[in-house]
């Protein structure tokens, strides 16, 4: 393909927005797998009493524009309880109840893929 030199600067832009809307499908399409795998992670490490916490994280794109997407790991049935559960907390009656961590590591792991996958994206 021939290109005269005044096009260059269009074709460029051209090729390169091609360029931007693919490695941006492909990071949204990763954000969102990485989230479902973030929550079966919690779900895996969470404590389980009645099940319910357990049961009850979920996902959902929070915010989603042509270059962009937020989504948010949340619990739906339990929410009061992740950062008591996470940190732990005092007693009625005095003592200490241990915190178990299992939500801030598996940001941490879903941070870490995400990076990787971001970089591989880019690199296509």
């Amino acid at each position: 393909m021939a290109i005269r030199p005044d096009e260059l600067a269009i074709a460029i832009t051209a090729e390169l927005s091609a360029y931007e809307k693919e490695v941006t499908d492909q990071i949204k399409e990763d954000v969102k797998q990485v989230a479902a795998e973030c929550i079966k992670e919690i779900k895996a490490k969470a404590p389980r009493r009645t099940g319910k916490y357990r049961r009850g994280w979920k996902s959902k794109v929070a915010f989603e524009s042509p270059t962009d997407i937020r989504v948010e790991v949340y619990n739906s049935t339990k929410p009061q309880l992740t950062h008591l559960l996470e940190f732990g907390h005092a007693k009625v009656n005095g003592g200490r109840v241990e915190g178990i961590p299992h939500i801030y590591p598996a940001e941490q792991a879903a941070r870490k893929k995400l990076e990787s996958k971001a970089k591989v994206a880019v690199k296509r």
